[in-house]
C-alpha cells in the first residue's frame, strides 16, 4: 500500500469519526433539536423533490397528459408535505420519533415472525432460534404498542452507537501506524 493512500485511508477513518462523535453527542445531548434537524432536512429535501417534479410537468418531452397529471399532483404533495414540516417544527420532530418507533417495531415484529416461520426450520439448535424469535416479537409489539417511548429510545440508542463508533475510530486513527 503507498504512503498516500495510507494517508487517504487514516484521513478518512478519523474524519468519519470526528463527523460520528458530532452528529452522536447532538443526537443524544439534544435528542429535541436533533430530532427537529432531520426533520427540517426532510422537509427541505420533499420541497426540493417536489420543484423539481413541477419542473418535470412543463417539459415538451412529457409522455401524454396522464403523466403530466400525476407528475403535477405528486409535485404539490411534496411541497405541500414540505411546508408542512416547516410550518410547526415540533410536531414534525415528535413524528419522525414516532415513524421511527413503528418502523422499528414492525421490522423487529416482521423479524420475529420470520425466524419463527421459516428460520427456525432449519436451525440446528431450536433453543436460541426461539429464544431470538420471541425477543424480536415483544419487542416489536411493544415499540408498536408506544411508539413514542419506543422511538425516543431507538432515536437514543442511534445517538449512543454513533457515538461509540466515533471515538473507536478516532482511537484508531491516532494508533493507526503503517
Amino acid at each position: 500500500m503507498s504512503d498516500e493512500f495510507f494517508v487517504k485511508v487514516r484521513r478518512a477513518i478519523g474524519f468519519d469519526g470526528l463527523i460520528s462523535i458530532i452528529i452522536g453527542a447532538f443526537i443524544l445531548f439534544l435528542p429535541g433539536r436533533s430530532a427537529r434537524t432531520v426533520a427540517g432536512m426532510m422537509g427541505a429535501a420533499l420541497i426540493a423533490a417536489g420543484l423539481f417534479k413541477l419542473l418535470s410537468v412543463f417539459k415538451k418531452d412529457s409522455v401524454n397528459g396522464t403523466t403530466r397529471l400525476g407528475h403535477l399532483i405528486s409535485s404539490v404533495i411534496y411541497i405541500v408535505a414540505g411546508l408542512f414540516i416547516f410550518i410547526d417544527m415540533q410536531a414534525a420532530a415528535v413524528s419522525l420519533i414516532l415513524v421511527v418507533g413503528i418502523l422499528t417495531g414492525m421490522a423487529w415484529l416482521i423479524e420475529g415472525i420470520i425466524q419463527l416461520t421459516i428460520l427456525n426450520q432449519i436451525s440446528t439448535n431450536k433453543f436460541w432460534s426461539i429464544l431470538s424469535a420471541v425477543i424480536s416479537v415483544l419487542g416489536g409489539l411493544s415499540l408498536l404498542f408506544s411508539p413514542l417511548l419506543g422511538g425516543i429510545l431507538v432515536w437514543t440508542f442511534f445517538g449512543v452507537t454513533l457515538l461509540i463508533i466515533g471515538i473507536f475510530k478516532i482511537i484508531q486513527y491516532v494508533t493507526l501506524k503503517k
